[in-house]
């Protein structure tokens, strides 16, 4: 007799790795990380806090869930966070799915939903992007049916960049049955300028049934030390809370956003979100200069048409490790250093 793992765990264990040993090119444009390290007042906190490493932290985390809320201007009881927003999206599937239902998504997308969804048991309904690389929001509303319970919306769209305003998002909730879950997965919403950061925060005194997910990976530089929230009605937070692995925020990274909702470190994250916005405006302009075909974005990366294989190649040949998503018709590079975004022009020119 064997072990037999259920069949979504084969699938998922089936997935191409890269290969064993290889050396990756210097540049890492790949992942969609900042260009720089945590911020001394974060650094600073998180030293401190690894004095008491020897305890456990925060079971509730109370001072954690309270920064954030009050960033945000709301009730720390509709805060929940964990260790990466990705602990959050997976949680959200485990409250509400189960064999039978029915998970929508739009495809190409953040890998994680069709994960969860199939991990949490229930079926998986993907939807064709727009050709803006965004969501299709009327073919997401069309794709939601009786069995349907969960509904992840990746606004701006990873790997596309892709964005839909607050109106459409609005729009969309209005018609969605109170019995789906919304899950709006906000992770690059501090690169969007089309418009405010807070914009989409009214929505959640507006529909009881959605939930923002947003993280400190990139706009804090803290894509190592793993750390994420949700916001949503006090229901939904407390079920969050409720059914996490216990402890899974450590405490140096409870301290780290902590941290980094202070004065100063927003400040130092502001002024380098600037500088990532204003190379990917300039990369836009000289992918359009050079009459590479690409996506236009809100996001802190680029998606570049054409054979997958062949710009890996090239970016390699400049030093730059990209991503490939052979089966979108390109690959996504992330838009770092104003040195590092030249190396990854020059591959495209």
């Amino acid at each position: 007799m064997v072990l037999e793992f259920r069949s979504v765990i084969d699938e998922m264990l089936a997935a191409p790795n890269r290969p064993a040993g290889a050396t990756p090119p210097p540049i890492r444009l790949s992942q969609n990380e900042m260009p720089w390290g945590p911020s001394e007042p974060i650094l600073h906190a998180m030293s401190a806090a690894a004095r008491s490493a020897h305890r456990y932290p925060d079971y509730h985390r109370t001072a954690a869930r309270t920064a954030v809320a009050q960033s945000m201007g709301i009730d720390t009881e509709r805060i929940a966070i964990d260790n990466g927003s990705g602990s959050l999206l997976h949680g959200l599937a485990r409250l509400v799915c189960e064999p039978g239902v029915d998970g929508v998504y739009c495809w190409p997308s953040f890998e994680a939903y069709s994960a969860a969804l199939g991990l949490a048991g229930a079926e998986r309904t993907p939807v064709d992007l727009a050709e803006d690389g965004a969501m299709d929001m009327p073919a997401m509303l069309a794709a939601i049916g009786p069995a349907t319970r969960i509904a992840y919306l990746c606004n701006p769209n990873n790997p596309t960049g892709g964005f839909v305003g607050v109106e459409a998002i609005r729009s969309f909730l209005r018609e969605v049955p109170a019995n789906v879950l919304v899950v709006l997965d906000e992770a690059y919403r501090e690169f969007v300028t089309a418009e405010p950061f807070d914009a989409t925060e009214a929505l959640l005194d507006e529909f009881d049934n959605l939930v923002i997910l947003r993280t400190l990976s990139k706009s804090h530089g803290l894509a190592g030390l793993r750390a994420g929230y949700a916001a949503a009605a006090p229901r939904v937070a407390e079920a969050l809370r409720r059914t996490s692995v216990g402890f899974a925020l450590n405490g140096i990274a409870e301290a780290a956003v902590i941290a980094a909702f202070g004065s100063e470190a927003q400040a130092i994250a502001a002024e380098r979100i600037a500088v990532i916005v204003s190379e990917r405006e300039r990369m836009e302009v000289a992918l359009r200069d050079a009459g590479v075909s690409f996506l236009p974005s809100q996001s802190n990366f680029l998606f570049v048409y054409g054979d997958a294989l062949q710009l890996m190649e090239r970016f390699a040949a400049q030093g730059v490790l990209a991503r490939s998503f052979p089966a979108s018709g390109g690959v996504r590079v992330t838009v770092g250093l104003p040195e590092e975004n030249d190396a990854a022009l020059a591959a495209l020119r």
